[in-house]
């Protein structure tokens, strides 16, 4: 049976003897906190009530019952004071005991900033994101965000699942003088504020070599750029994390919204549900996931197939946060998730970024229940016609139980023909009958696929079953065929250039070899802002982002520009799906997305890989609830780069 470790840390007290100093010599110090200890007692009873955790480390600050603002200390015994060495300690802890399989939660509420580079920090970086520990005013160390993220990668690489919470600001700005209920030290100006020996000394024993990729194999791009993991943090980097009173008690507002939704949820929710959930109770504070964001909470279970989404109600419509750039057209229909009611909203009217429906009474108390989530129901593929030819040697039962099936997938018309082996037609998509599987050929599209789609495994006898797993996946074609051929909304020409060029002395020349590194350059030639999506589409009908990591998309100021690094490696399955993946001149279509006027999510583009379409079902990601109301001046531009891998030689 996995075992389940958790290390949370809450600093309220914080010290200061005068041993770090700005540059103009006056003395660094941080105010102290209210909520961060509650924070760490709730966080406690709800592992122990909840989860049944079996080791819960706590290290935290508090303020003893008298004080002495010259001599104050915690009152907790100082090996369980949250300082660098102690929470180190406790992290090689875990790794001595945790084993693969089991699971590590790290909590984290205090103060964050961005603090000066050290010699160990990531190249090209001016500032580190880090955790203010409860001495580092007393000329100790803080914890470097790249430092934090080294650390549980080593866990990772020992298989333990790891999910880490921070309630701490990261940003470094200066916020109101004299303001205690933001977890951003108070009146601490851009200056950078100087390193001690001590800092680079904290630093000596981390590998900076191993970094970490994303599934697409992303170089890093933040101090906290998870895979293998799920970090979850209390606001954006330009935001501030509140503290606020609760029940006459100072809570973390991150926190106490998470427990609070986790305690009061009756339903198995993801991460992404849990962010969007919260940025709509958090005012000024926009929490952000990143890492494996499709996982079920606390579980190594992540869901495919239907996107859930957050709507809102305004005057009796029911607004989608999703439209005619990302494939809806109307009369698509969507269900309240978790779906145990037969209503369904069928989408009338359609924009670029938004769809909406009418909103009668018993929808909006309906809407209200289930937390005005829903889930696509059945997709809309315009005027366009879904034809499937099938081999005469399934029978007609087969192809009748097939109709069926596509009609709980597909609002749109369906014909299922059958064809004779002498007169096939290479224009549609055709099954054909193996032994006792099911084939699926696609004919050639203009992204490059076509002929037989593998890796597929579509067997069994039981005609029913068999009938609706054919159907998800010509469903899950149909719409990434859909998603291929979207275009770009804006006449303009594009205010941007960019690039995909080899590294490591590659030529131009195509294919490439497996595995081949890349790099990405953006710059944005206007005056406005742009907002950068970055999304790849595989031959195994696979949609995933790229760039950036978290949900929302990255933001160009004008003049200004962006780039990062990625490789295109094999997708890893089941060794049967390993054994028939496509090594040899391989198409993948890097997709870049660019708006200006409007920030928009493009995460509920994504799709599963082919082979994991009728795993298991009903959610997959929640994309961000957007209460600003959509502009009418916003622009879309999509520019496609193939790249090709996988020599023959």
């Amino acid at each position: 049976m996995p075992k389940r470790y958790a290390l949370l840390v809450g600093i309220d007290l914080y010290l200061n003897d005068g041993s770090r100093k700005l540059p103009d010599g006056r003395e660094l110090s941080l105010n102290d906190l209210h909520g961060c200890v509650n924070d760490v007692e709730a966080m406690r009873e709800f592992l122990q009530s909840q989860y049944e955790f079996n080791d819960i480390s706590i290290l935290t600050s508090s303020f003893p019952s008298t004080t002495n603002d010259e001599t104050t200390k915690p009152p907790e015994p100082p090996d369980r004071w949250p300082t660098f060495s102690n929470i180190k300690r406790e992290f090689e802890t875990i790794y001595e005991k945790a084993n693969a399989g089991d699971f590590f939660f790290f909590h984290y509420s205090g103060h964050g900033a961005q603090l000066t580079r050290v010699k160990k920090s990531p190249k090209k970086r001016f500032k580190d994101p880090s955790l203010l520990m409860v001495d580092f005013c007393y000329g100790q160390p803080a914890i470097r965000g790249w430092q934090l993220n080294q650390w549980l990668k080593k866990l990772n690489k020992k298989d333990i699942q790891i999910v880490v919470t921070l309630d701490s600001c990261h940003s470094g700005g200066s916020w109101r003088v004299g303001d205690p209920s933001f977890r951003t030290p108070v009146d601490w100006s851009s200056i950078s504020i100087p390193n001690l020996p001590i800092d680079d000394q904290a630093t000596t024993q981390e590998d900076i070599t191993d970094l970490p990729f994303r599934s697409t194999d992303l170089e890093i791009s933040w101090s906290m750029n998870p895979e293998g993991f799920t970090l979850m943090a209390a606001c954006e980097s330009n935001e501030k994390a509140a503290e606020m009173v609760i029940n006459g008690k100072v809570r973390g507002a991150f926190t106490n919204e998470l427990l609070c939704y986790l305690t009061q949820s009756n339903i198995s929710v993801t991460y992404r549900m849990i962010r969007d959930r919260l940025t709509r109770q958090l005012n000024d504070q926009t929490p952000v996931v990143y890492g494996r964001d499709r996982l079920l909470f606390f579980s190594n279970l992540e869901l495919f197939f239907s996107t859930p989404l957050v709507v809102r109600v305004t005057d009796d419509r029911v607004i989608f946060p999703v439209g005619r750039a990302h494939g809806i057209y109307p009369e698509s229909e969507f269900m309240v998730f978790p779906p145990n009611s037969a209503i369904t909203l069928s989408i009338e009217e359609v924009d670029d970024f938004e769809c909406s429906t009418a909103a009668s009474d018993e929808l909006i108390q309906l809407l209200q229940h289930h937390h005005h989530t829903v889930i696509p129901s059945r997709w809309s593929l315009g005027e366009e016609i879904l034809h499937v030819i099938v081999d005469p040697n399934f029978g007609l039962e087969f192809q009748q139980l097939l109709y069926k099936s596509l009609q709980t997938r597909i609002v749109s018309h369906i014909k299922v023909i059958e064809y004779a082996k002498s007169s096939q037609n290479n224009t549609m998509l055709r099954l054909q009958k193996w032994g006792d599987d099911v084939q699926v050929w696609e004919p050639k599209s203009s992204f490059g696929h076509g002929g037989l789609i593998r890796p597929l495994r579509l067997r069994g006898n039981d005609l029913e079953v068999l009938a609706a797993e054919t159907a998800g996946a010509l469903a899950h074609i149909a719409r990434f065929r859909q998603i291929v051929n979207l275009t770009e909304s804006s006449s303009e020409l594009r205010p941007f250039e960019m690039s995909i060029k080899p590294i490591n002395g590659a030529t131009d020349k195509t294919p490439y070899p497996l595995n081949q590194k890349f790099k990405f350059e953006f710059e944005n030639k206007g005056k406005d802002e742009l907002h950068l999506t970055v999304i790849v589409l595989s031959p195994e009908f696979h949609i995933a982002q790229l760039y950036p990591s978290r949900d929302s998309p990255e933001t160009v100021a004008g003049g200004k520009r962006r780039s990062f690094r990625f490789s295109m490696k094999l997708p890893t399955g089941p060794q049967w799906v390993e054994a028939t993946l496509e090594r040899h001149s391989r198409r993948d279509l890097v997709r870049i997305l660019v708006t200006r006027g409007e920030k928009v999510s493009w995460k509920n583009l994504e799709l599963p890989n082919i082979w994991d379409i009728n795993q298991v079902g009903p959610c997959r990601q929640v994309p961000p609830e957007r209460d600003a109301v959509l502009e009418a001046d916003s622009d879309l531009w999509v520019q496609d780069e193939e790249i090709v891998t996988g020599s023959k030689t």
